[in-house]
């Protein structure tokens, strides 16, 4: 029996949805997970909502919204943000520009953003819309994410003069590397084809149809809501949550690609819109059914992992138009995750079995995306014995390991041991340009190289050497989890150029060092 049906078993009976449906998942089991959770992961706060396409099965909010003060409780009303299961609404709000025809899916982005440029002019000629939220561009994963990572604040136009610097990893259109820049860039594409700024478009065509009073389409709006979370970062090795910093709060000018905030009471309409197909409480429909297809029309492969295999019986993976598509259970799973800098979430709709999940916390640990499945899992095949949050237990806290080692903490961690660089501090000093990302200096601070990544206030620490010509910076905010190598290089004998690579394989992929090239300043 799937969970669309505890609600109709449930009405069918005088008895309690627990009693009534005891052979299936029920809100009882859905909080026991969440507990469950809660005690492994020490989350913060959680909040879930899981519904049908006419009924809240489940809500519920847990722990607190900032640690600082453990007397204020998160509710059924209190904002999270959710990250890049945002980037739904961009595309949503898209697919009504094209049922309007104010464009095709198609359509060159240079038709609606004539300065955009990428590295190549053949694919600056040919690159649509469509491959914008897509994830098939050919840039690296992350491509420029150090442009707003952890706390620059670009304009659009900053993201769109450095796009055609950021140097292929790929054939166009030939694999699936997850992309959060062209979102921002399709974000612009919708505020000109509107004539409006994208979150007024977001607020007028998505939250006030759908009564979505409490969603903020701005961070800055939804950082500065009466009730909302404060961002939770852990240091690796640390089980507890601590207050970001509030410059790690993403910028406005991205928010296309993911920085939205609603609380689970509003996420619910959302979720309940797309049970229905594209269609309001009222009866409107805002997205076309040929719309809705589209969107969840698979367009790039992204290969499916041994635990999605194992545990969801799953044999592809496909992203669509902002949405992740997969079989589960030999079902059709239409899901995102999202992730911030203290913020994780996870969005998950069964269509077949008319069932949506949303789960958030305000706590950068994994449990969101395993809670959701477990629920979903137990919607899509009751026989399913997959332990989710099991795995998530065993996976979080190989990483927790792993990146705390990665840190030099323990009795087996590498430590940094000051070595000979090689070559005096002073030939290191200067000025390094990278194509992309803009100027880095290189000075001597306390005896010290020191590194000053200009667009970062975040990321400007010492340099230990560890070998010749390579040096490791480790950053004030020991919860960023993204320490880094700085390598230097020669010509003629001279210092000439520095690459950079994180530290610990655990780092988020968005500190995108690796695809930096510095060149020195005469």
């Amino acid at each position: 029996m799937s969970l669309r049906r505890i609600v109709a078993c449930a009405a069918a009976s005088a008895l309690s949805i627990a009693q009534a449906c005891a052979a299936d998942i029920t809100p009882e089991q859905i909080d026991a997970y969440a507990q469950e959770v809660i005690g492994a992961f020490k989350n913060t706060g959680l909040g879930i909502t899981v519904v049908s396409s006419d009924s809240v099965i489940f809500q519920k909010a847990y722990g607190v919204r900032d640690t600082r003060k453990p007397d204020v409780k998160i509710d059924e009303n209190t904002l999270f943000p959710f990250a890049s299961v945002g980037k739904a609404f961009t595309t949503a709000a898209l697919a009504m520009a094209v049922d309007d025809g104010k464009l095709k899916w198609n359509d060159p982005v240079r038709n609606f953003i004539p300065e955009f440029e990428m590295s190549d002019p053949y694919i600056t000629k040919e690159f649509s819309v469509r491959d914008l939220v897509t994830h098939r561009s050919g840039l690296p994963a992350g491509a420029g994410d150090l442009l707003v990572f952890p706390d620059a604040n670009p304009e659009v136009s900053d993201i769109l003069a450095a796009m055609k610097h950021i140097p292929p990893a790929t054939s166009f259109r030939s694999e699936y590397a997850y992309d959060n820049l062209l979102y921002v860039v399709a974000g612009e594409v919708l505020s000109r084809v509107e004539g409006k700024p994208w979150h007024e478009v977001i607020e007028s065509r998505i939250f006030k149809p759908l009564k979505m009073k409490s969603c903020k389409a701005l961070p800055s709006e939804g950082a500065a809501a009466k009730n909302t979370v404060t961002q939770h970062t852990r240091e690796p090795g640390s089980w507890e949550g601590e207050p970001i910093d509030p410059r790690y709060i993403i910028g406005d000018g991205t928010a296309p690609a993911g920085g939205l905030s609603c609380s689970i009471t509003d996420f619910a309409k959302w979720a309940q819109f797309w049970l229905n197909d594209g269609v309001t409480p009222s009866g409107k429909r805002l997205i076309s059914e040929a719309q809705v297809k589209e969107l969840w029309t698979g367009v790039t492969p992204t290969g499916v992992s041994p635990m999605l295999a194992k545990l969801g019986d799953t044999h592809f993976s496909i992203y669509g138009l902002g949405w992740t598509l997969r079989d589960f259970h030999g079902k059709l799973l239409v899901s995102h995750s999202g992730g911030l800098l203290g913020a994780v979430s996870y969005f998950g709709i069964l269509p077949e079995e008319d069932i949506a999940v949303f789960v958030s916390s305000n706590d950068f640990a994994i449990a969101t995306s395993f809670l959701a499945l477990q629920i979903l899992d137990d919607a899509a095949d009751p026989q399913s014995d997959s332990d989710w949050i099991g795995q998530a237990i065993e996976f979080y806290n190989g990483y927790q390991a792993s990146a705390a080692k990665d840190q030099g903490k323990g009795d087996d961690a590498a430590k940094d041991v000051a070595t000979d660089p090689g070559r005096p501090l002073a030939d290191y000093v200067g000025t390094y340009v990278d194509p992309w990302y803009g100027d880095v200096s290189i000075t001597i601070q306390n005896g010290q190289l020191f590194i000053d990544m200009s667009r970062s206030e975040a990321l400007d620490a010492p340099l230990v050497p560890v070998a010749p010509d390579k040096f490791v910076a480790r950053w004030p905010d020991r919860n960023l989890n993204a320490d880094a190598y700085v390598m230097f290089s020669a010509q003629d004998g001279k210092v000439s150029g520095m690459t950079m690579k994180a530290v610990s394989e655990t780092t988020d992929f968005s500190f995108d060092f690796h695809d930096l090239n510095f060149a020195k300043n005469p």
